[in-house]
């Protein structure tokens, strides 16, 4: 390759061409001028322009101007507005630029005496002698720096840095190579929700949509743990160190970034971050036209496994089924979010968006799974009757699983209904086993597998490991932590069990559910008062037709009979367009010792498919019916084993 004049120049003239033992403003800008005189800078305005104010600024001792905020404006000519978290352009263009000064010194400048260094994690140049071999008997001489009224602090002080910066890279070098029991080396993940830039922030949706997408994708690679959903959420809308947010995921990176739908056009911009240091260790921005939104999810999960440096499985990324038209799309997004509330109304109005994604095209697979699921949680706790809801289920999975066998929701969704409507137990095993299969990373299958199978089954200390596994894919799940609460009282580990109730209203003071089961844990002799202190709160939240029985339950268990049927009658009559399950009400008569009526609403309970009655027998409350054939027999027809 023929030479530059300017640096031909350069080196033929030694009056500017920095000499050893001079490390001075003037022989640091003369190395500058060398390097963007080089064929990789003649023709990079943007590195040129970039490395050039980067060093004159550190040179003027102004290095507080040399922050990416500022750098996007100064250099870039981004707006005043300029938020680096959404535009990764002063990152970007730091990698390359790095990659381009190594280039230059392992060619042109391999003889340069003085080093202009942009090391990792900042933006500071860092400027020091080329290395030599000393000999062997003496000792390093201290650089001397020429001093000025400005530049001599500024390069004592970088001298330290640059001393600090290689000792911490030879140190973590060496740590990458140490296996470290407490986290599998980058590969443990968290992806941040997406923020919505749209001109009209109404694609919050979409935004979690993506994010839910990257997330399953990752999710399905062998060897790399991905943070669930929820526990990914529980940041959204929040600042916070990205450091602080992987110690409480316990993960070795996270994926943040943000979406701006503008029309038919679409902005998406991703950025990895190292948790160890805060470094980043990839960003890309995509510009694309709306239908491609599928590729992008693609490759911003492949760019991800290629930066962590995974080893892929046979199977490697499978791209998501991706539906005829992005309108499908939409649909399927916002029925995804409205599910994710975890309100009978939300998955009421996620069966709207869900079956609306397949009128627009019938062969989408997720789509169908997405109603299955909604009518399993509509159907189990009885906000519709289980024989209106779970059939309703059941052929949506299954259509579903004709479209696409390898979509492991929908085989998590039919094992629900094997599980908890139709009782066939060797189904719903070979379901929630098969999800597994296909994403062993899938907090919700680990948690099917042990709530809904293994503890029905008589596996309590299985169902417990499962939903410690589902715990730890989503560690912020208040649903995760309400039921591993759940898993360690039928274990006997009530307090264990209190604790994780607890943690679970931490995290969601208005969650319902895990009141009802800290109330529940409450049922002792000296604590009823923290049962209905509990009750009263979930009914001051949300009037859930499980409250009242189970007040009534307490109040039975306390000897207050004649207030536990008045209650009790006024749940067996309820008001029109509600209703209370079967097997709450049953509950209230086994303490009470009324047989008959128990029986006959256990069987109420069973014709009508209610799924509670896969756990209601195992309760203390029917121990002194156990043996009797009548409830033997019940047992028998639900598929469970019988304890005496």
């Amino acid at each position: 390759m023929m030479k530059s004049a300017a640096e031909s120049s350069e080196r033929d003239a030694p009056n500017t061409s920095p000499s050893a033992g001079e490390l001075t403003p003037d022989t640091v800008r003369a190395t500058l001028d060398k390097i963007l005189s080089s064929p990789g800078f003649a023709n990079a305005e943007r590195l040129t322009r970039f490395l050039r104010y980067t060093v004159e600024e550190t040179l003027n001792g102004q290095t507080d101007k040399l922050k990416e905020s500022l750098l996007g404006i100064d250099v870039f000519g981004r707006k005043p507005t300029y938020d680096p978290r959404v535009d990764a352009v002063v990152r970007t263009e730091a990698v390359k630029l790095r990659a381009r000064l190594r280039d230059y010194y392992e060619s042109e400048g391999r003889d340069d005496e003085i080093i202009i260094d942009l090391p990792k994690g900042g933006y500071v140049p860092v400027f020091r002698f080329r290395e030599k071999e000393p000999p062997e008997s003496s000792a390093p001489s201290p650089v001397e720096v020429q001093k000025t009224h400005r530049w001599g602090p500024a390069v004592a002080t970088l001298l330290v840095l640059a001393v600090l910066v290689i000792s911490i890279y030879l140190l973590m070098r060496e740590k990458t190579h140490i296996p470290d029991a407490r986290t599998t080396e980058l590969s443990s993940i968290a992806v941040l929700p997406f923020e919505d830039l749209s001109p009209e922030k109404d694609q919050e949706y979409f935004c979690d949509g993506m994010t839910e997408e990257i997330i399953d994708a990752l999710s399905k690679i062998g060897g790399m743990r991905v943070v669930a959903r929820t526990s990914s959420f529980a940041f959204k809308g929040k600042q916070q160190d990205i450091r602080e947010i992987g110690k409480k995921l316990n993960v070795a990176a996270v994926l943040e970034g943000s979406v701006r739908k503008d029309g038919d056009r679409l902005r998406v911009t991703a950025q990895l971050n190292s948790v160890a240091d805060g470094y980043h260790l990839w960003s890309e921005t995509y510009e694309r036209e709306l239908k491609d939104v599928f590729t992008v999810q693609d490759e911003i999960s492949r760019a991800i496994v290629n930066t962590l440096q995974l080893k892929l499985s046979s199977r490697g990324i499978q791209p998501n089924t991706s539906p005829e038209n992005v309108e499908t799309y939409d649909l399927y997004l916002q029925g995804r979010y409205h599910w994710s509330r975890w309100r009978s109304e939300g998955a009421q109005q996620a069966i709207h968006y869900f079956e609306a994604a397949i009128q627009k095209d019938p062969r989408y697979a997720p789509a169908y799974a997405g109603v299955a699921y909604s009518y399993c949680w509509l159907g189990f706790f009885g906000a519709l009757p289980p024989n209106e809801a779970m059939p309703k289920a059941r052929e949506a999975a299954e259509k579903a699983l004709s479209l696409d066998d390898s979509l492991a929701a929908a085989h998590t969704a039919l094992g629900y209904v094997k599980a908890l409507y139709e009782f066939d137990w060797p189904a719903a095993e070979r379901e929630f086993k098969r999800a597994i299969e296909l994403n062993a990373g899938d907090a919700d299958a680990h948690f099917a597998y042990g709530i809904t199978y293994l503890s029905p089954q008589g596996r309590p200390e299985d169902a417990l490991r499962e939903m410690q596994i589902a715990r730890d894919l989503d560690p912020l799940s208040p649903v995760e932590a309400n039921y591993l609460g759940l898993a360690y009282q039928l274990v006997g580990r009530r307090a264990d069990a209190i604790a994780q109730y607890k943690r679970a209203l931490d995290l969601d003071p208005n969650f319902v559910e895990a009141r009802l089961h800290l109330a529940n844990a409450y049922l002792d002799p000296g604590k009823f008062k923290d049962f209905y202190a509990e009750l009263d709160r979930a009914e001051a939240i949300w009037g859930d037709s499980r409250i009242e029985p189970t007040r009534a339950f307490g109040l039975a268990i306390e000897g207050k009979k004649a207030e536990a049927l008045e209650l009790l009658h006024k749940c067996e009559h309820p008001v029109t367009g509600a209703s209370v399950q079967s097997t709450y009400i049953a509950n209230v008569y086994a303490v009470l010792g009324d047989k008959e009526q128990m029986y006959a609403w256990l069987d109420k309970a069973y014709a009508s498919r209610d799924g509670m009655l896969v756990y209601a027998t195992k309760q203390g409350c029917y121990r002194r019916y156990r043996s009797e054939p009548r409830f033997v027999a019940l047992e028998k027809k639900v598929g469970l084993p019988i304890v005496q």
